[in-house]
């Protein structure tokens, strides 16, 4: 198996300082990197180092991340803590836009975008046989496609480039950040000097991007070259702090404040009551951190030092038999049987017999290959916003566990601390341009 991995390293990369990556660069575990160092082309490469733990954390790591906190707008994951900030989340009713934790979040995405960015201008000066300058490419493109994917709206682009002062950005449609992302990749694949690897991410980033702009045979032609059994992993480790810790295991097997899933709302995957070896489980008793509730373990990431995937073939091939059910194809069915049979999936799958039986099996298929991976919020918009599903449902709807029912948010807003803007100021009500799927 082919497989790429993402080492994370702990600081901001435009104030100079960041932790050493497990011998990628041979770094003797410096605590701080000094301005001096921070130069020529042993510079670039720190950059480039920072950049992909910058990246790490806003995608799974740090207090959350974007896995995290998808999933638990989505149906992979509920609330068993007592934090306001995130049980607005789970209800699907972020009313506040003062919430501090997604503040956080949103933060750290925009983190990881400017240090990808910032990195390509320093490794650009230099030589570059390792193909870094596509990878920070790709992964400057993924964070648009993640903004695109769980953000209302209207989210703003800001940039801070090296030595200069910060540029301030104006809101952005979702389709803007989709064609921006698509651009990224594009310039990935004209900065790789040979790595399969770097040619494999940035064909799934744009096959996604088509992906989430319903063009379904664009996006398949994007994966088509991606083997099936290739992965792309972010990392993360024990070692150091929070930062670099899965924070998946984290937040449900450390901290015990959400919990796996199951028919969530009336309307979720059951992902514990159709046993699956895709997203294996545990029973952890009334241990959660509220006190009284049951906390089931996720075993899919069942360490601090598991890794998680940003991008694969199994999603390519996803994609691929998506494209061919929504073109009326006849090769569909047997694209996920494969897929199963030769990952060990017990059990062929067979045709519902109806287009919204299909389009159904293929989703749930989706929310099992890519539990846990940033996918599911994503999936379950486009069901609204590309085959006319309801919002009630498809998100979990009707009664809320823990009082009250669920709202009706299908993306994070924009936090009110944006309105700081100046070309925002003018901006009295909500930030988003729109909350729609």
């Amino acid at each position: 198996m082919t497989t790429k991995r993402l080492f994370v390293s702990l600081w901001p990369l435009w104030l100079a300082s960041l932790a050493a990556c497990d011998g990628l660069l041979e770094v003797v575990d410096p605590d701080l990197v000094t301005p001096e160092q921070v130069q020529g082309e042993r510079g670039a490469e720190l950059y480039w180092a920072g950049a992909l733990g910058e990246f790490a954390r806003a995608f799974s790591s740090g207090t959350g991340g974007q896995a995290v906190y998808g999933g638990l707008l989505a149906d992979e994951f509920y609330l068993v803590g007592t934090f306001n900030t995130r049980i607005q989340v789970d209800q699907r009713a972020v009313l506040d836009v003062n919430n501090g934790t997604l503040l956080t979040e949103y933060r750290q995405l925009h983190r990881g975008r400017v240090a990808t960015a910032n990195a390509i201008d320093l490794l650009e000066e230099f030589p570059d046989p390792n193909s870094r300058i596509s990878e920070m490419w790709s992964l400057n493109g993924y964070t648009y496609l993640l903004f695109a994917e769980h953000y209302c709206s209207g989210v703003p682009f800001g940039q801070a480039p090296n030595d200069t002062d910060p540029i301030f950005g104006d809101r952005v449609p979702t389709s803007a950040m989709l064609e921006t992302a698509l651009s990224r990749f594009a310039a990935a694949d004209a900065a790789n000097s040979g790595s399969a690897d770097q040619a494999h991410l940035a064909s799934m980033g744009s096959a996604r991007a088509y992906l989430n702009q319903g063009d379904l045979a664009a996006a398949a032609a994007a994966a088509a070259s991606v083997p099936s059994d290739w992965r792309y992993l972010v990392r993360s480790k024990t070692g150091g702090t929070s930062n670099q810790r899965n924070a998946l295991f984290e937040l449900n097997h450390s901290q015990r404040r959400w919990s796996l899933s199951d028919v969530e709302g009336g309307n979720g995957v059951p992902f514990r009551s159709a046993a699956d070896p895709r997203v294996p489980w545990a029973d952890a008793g009334p241990t959660a951190a509220d006190g009284s509730s049951t906390l089931y373990h996720q075993l899919k990431y069942d360490s601090w030092e598991s890794d998680v995937t940003l991008a694969s073939g199994i999603e390519a091939r996803l994609i691929e038999a998506e494209a061919d059910l929504a073109a009326s194809g006849t090769d569909w069915l047997m694209t996920l049987n494969t897929l199963r049979t030769d990952n060990g999936i017990a059990g062929d799958l067979t045709d519902p017999g109806t287009s919204d039986g299909r389009v159904d099996l293929l989703f749930d298929e989706r929310a099992r290959w890519l539990f846990g991976t940033a996918h599911r919020l994503g999936d379950l918009r486009r069901l609204i916003r590309q085959y006319g599903r309801a919002e009630a449902d498809v998100f979990p709807s009707g009664a809320f566990p823990g009082g009250g029912v669920y709202g009706v948010d299908v993306n994070l807003p924009i936090p009110r601390e944006e309105s700081a803007n100046p070309l925002l100021s003018d901006v009295t009500g909500p930030l988003c341009l729109d909350r729609d799927a």
